[in-house]
């Protein structure tokens, strides 16, 4: 490939800079374009409630969700100061938050619903709020490609999502519902024990479903099935995709099932310490930038890796030659001698 040759003439043995070659050749791939440029990434943070908090499952209480979408929307938490930092744009979109904004806060409104149905005695959400819900962002990823982004990643807000996202892998996948449940906002071990009695009954009454859609329609959040449109707008634009912890790996989960060529757009950015992430990644076949065990969400792997993978295109674009550095240019000499390092990748 072209973008191997233009490696291979940097001022540098061959393949060096290990996986942060391969990463710029990943991004090139996507857009399309030997030299592409290195925009400003856009943060989509979907936010919403869930029924399920109702038995229990969370540490937290519910009206965290909007008092944390309100600080974000003026810069604050962990992402806010991490997408200022990294010159990532951060827009917060209420799908489904149980709570009416003041008028004037920079909050996105395209509510589904107050939260979805509480999963263990009905489908998580109707067929035409899935529609609504995916179509939303679709449509907000479509909106920001017109505004010349080229670069997304995923965030969300939402008391009880590492539930529904639990349920949701152990649907998708059959792995046991142990190996998918975590402590989520900070449970201890009976708390997590109770989790899982809750999802495990839930599958029962769900019974074994085999439609990703339907799958994600009877346990999904909105903020999950949100960010899982928003992967297929963006993978189907061509733009690049970069894939947070456990919430957002359950979407990109989806979005593969309902779509498999969207992955070939996707980044994986971070490995949770929530609960199966390990595993889930492993179900897809994919190796993580960074293993910080962080487990807050909110799309903070994804902003947390976004130097290295601009550091990894500056390089590619803008790292002088061989020729141009005045140095000897020993990968050609070591090609010329049969040796290409390419050949045991």
């Amino acid at each position: 490939m072209e973008a191997w040759r233009i490696w291979d003439n940097k001022v540098k043995p061959q393949l060096s800079l290990g996986r942060l070659e391969y990463l710029a050749v990943e991004i090139v791939e996507m857009l399309g374009s030997l030299h592409p440029a290195i925009t400003r990434p856009k943060l989509l943070l979907f936010a919403a409630d869930h029924g399920i908090v109702a038995e229990g499952v969370s540490s937290s209480p519910q009206e965290i969700t909007w008092q944390q979408c309100v600080n974000f929307a003026q810069g604050g938490g962990a992402i806010g100061l991490i997408c200022n930092a990294n010159n990532i744009d951060l827009e917060v979109i209420d799908v489904g938050v149980a709570h009416k904004f003041e008028p004037g806060i920079p909050i996105v409104d395209r509510k589904i619903a107050w939260g979805t149905q509480n999963f263990l005695s009905h489908a998580a959400m109707s067929g035409e709020q899935l529609y609504k819900v995916l179509k939303v962002g679709v449509d907000l990823v479509e909106d920001s490609v017109a505004r010349g982004y080229r670069i997304f990643a995923f965030g969300e807000m939402g008391i009880g999502n590492t539930t529904s996202a639990s349920a949701l892998m152990a649907a998708l996948t059959s792995f046991e519902v142990t190996q998918c449940c975590g402590r989520g906002a900070g449970l201890d071990d009976r708390g997590v024990a109770h989790k899982c009695k809750v999802i495990g009954d839930a599958l029962q009454f769900h019974g074994k479903l085999t439609d990703p859609l339907e799958i994600l329609r009877a346990y999904g959040g909105f903020e999950i099935a949100a960010i899982t449109g928003g992967m297929l707008g963006a993978a189907s634009r061509r733009a690049v995709i970069l894939v947070d912890g456990f919430i957002a790996s359950m979407a990109a989960a989806f979005a593969i099932a309902i779509e498999p060529f969207a992955q070939q757009y996707m980044v994986f950015c971070h490995e949770s310490g929530e609960g199966g992430h390990p595993l889930l990644l492993k179900y897809l076949g994919v190796e993580p930038l960074l293993s910080l065990k962080m487990r807050l969400g909110e799309g903070t792997g994804a902003a947390v890796a976004w130097p290295i993978i601009r550091q990894s295109l500056d390089l590619y674009l803008n790292m002088n030659s061989f020729s141009s550095a005045k140095v000897t240019d020993s990968v050609a000499m070591l090609k010329q001698q049969g040796v290409d390092l390419h050949e045991y990748e």
